[in-house]
C-alpha cells in the first residue's frame, strides 16, 4: 500500500543479517522469560512509535488482546475498535500497511479514513495463505516516520514467533 516498502530482503547486508539474528534471540528470549508482554515491549524500544500491540480481528472488531504503552498508562481507549475505524484494516496477508500522518495520507483522505491514530504500521498475524485472523502494529497519536526497512523486516520475522507463541489465536 505505500511505494518504498520493499518486501525484498537482498538490501540487506551480511552485519545486518547479523543484528537481526541477534534482535530475533533476544525477542525470544524475552518471550520464553517475560511472555507477550514483555516481547512486545523489546519491540517497541527498537522504534519512536508510543504503543505496540498485537490486535485479533473479531467481525466488525478490532480487539487488542495485548497493548503495550511506551508512556506506561493503562487506559482503555485502543483495546476494541470499530474495524471500519482502523488503520489495521488496510493490511493484508502479503502486505503490511503503514502511515506517517493519517490526516495528510492522500490514500486516507481519498477513501474517506478518519482515525485515532495518526501514524502506524502494522503486519498481519496469520497461518500461511490465509486470511489473516490479528495484526502486530506500532502506532502513534503524533506524526512518525515509518520503521526502517531493516525494522520492516525485523517486526515482518517477529510476527511468525508471536503467532505461534499465541497459538493462532487458537484456531
Amino acid at each position: 500500500m505505500f511505494s518504498d516498502f520493499d518486501t525484498d530482503p537482498s538490501f540487506l547486508k551480511l552485519s545486518t543479517l547479523s543484528e537481526l539474528n541477534h534482535g530475533l534471540a533476544v525477542l525470544k528470549s524475552q518471550l520464553d522469560t517475560g511472555g507477550i508482554m514483555a516481547a512486545l515491549k523489546y519491540l517497541n524500544s527498537r522504534i519512536d512509535h508510543r504503543f505496540t500491540a498485537i490486535y485479533k480481528f473479531q467481525g466488525a472488531m478490532q480487539r487488542a488482546v495485548f497493548l503495550y504503552d511506551k508512556q506506561g498508562h493503562s487506559g482503555t481507549r485502543f483495546n476494541a475498535i470499530a474495524t471500519s475505524e482502523t488503520l489495521g484494516r488496510f493490511i493484508t496477508a502479503s502486505q503490511p500497511f503503514g502511515v506517517t500522518n493519517s490526516a495528510t495520507d492522500a490514500f486516507l483522505n481519498e477513501n474517506g479514513h478518519r482515525s485515532l491514530v495518526t501514524s502506524f504500521y502494522g503486519v498481519a498475524l496469520s497461518r500461511a495463505g490465509a486470511t489473516p485472523t490479528g495484526s502486530l502494529c506500532h502506532f502513534d497519536l503524533k506524526p512518525q516516520t515509518l520503521p526502517s526497512p531493516v525494522e520492516r523486516d525485523f517486526l515482518n520475522r517477529a510476527r511468525s514467533l508471536l503467532f505461534i507463541r499465541l497459538n493462532g489465536f487458537g484456531h
